[in-house]
């Protein structure tokens, strides 16, 4: 009886493993930077597409897939101060989940960091969870060329520097604005000068 059950258990398991699987060869292509993409039918018929981005809807949130490396340490710093994250493995890509609420839309949004050969893209979607879609575009993309530690380094790395540069940038502008006028102070063998130049 016992073995019956377990069989039973395992063939329905069997089951449902294979009515989640999903058959991405009649989906459209789109080359984002340097890798093609499979595109669910949903989001076929982009808003915008070029090298560095493939937009469905003018709403980037709804459905992008994005081309990183020329921004990866502006964007990847941004996305890690202004969104919740954790590291993940979808599809035997290691990746970085980014979620977030949107209080002007009123939706959660996601962006999956990863790479495929040397190259860092996100893919930009909404609601919290890692769909079965989105899991496919990864499964149909080149494998990383960087081990686990390797991924994780680079982008850590350029936390680091994200954060040295917004600290030079926050030091430019506590000056005071430019008004024109700049006073000078000057000491010489005839005393010293104390003026305004306009």
């Amino acid at each position: 009886m016992i073995k019956k059950i377990l069989i039973f258990s395992l063939a329905l398991l069997i089951l449902m493993n294979c009515a989640v699987a999903i058959d991405s060869s009649n989906w459209s292509k789109a080359t984002v930077g340097y890798e093609e993409f499979r595109i669910p039918p949903q989001y076929d018929n982009p808003y915008q597409a070029d090298f560095n981005m493939y937009e469905f809807d003018e709403d980037i949130d709804e459905f992008t897939i994005r081309y990183v490396n020329p921004n990866i340490m502006s964007l990847y710093g941004y996305f890690l101060e202004q969104s919740q994250s954790k590291k993940v493995n979808v599809s035997g890509h290691d990746a970085v989940h980014f979620t977030k609420y949107d209080r002007y839309d009123e939706k959660n949004n996601s962006k999956l960091w990863f790479s495929a050969g040397e190259e860092f893209y996100y893919i930009a979607f909404r609601g919290t969870n890692i769909t079965p879609e989105i899991k496919e575009i990864l499964k149909r993309v080149s494998p990383s060329n960087y081990s686990h530690d390797e991924f994780y380094s680079i982008l850590n790395d350029e936390y680091k520097n994200y954060k040295i540069v917004d600290a030079i940038e926050s030091q430019r502008y506590d000056y005071p604005t430019d008004s024109g006028h700049h006073s000078f102070f000057s000491v010489g063998t005839n005393g010293f000068s104390v003026g305004v130049i306009n």
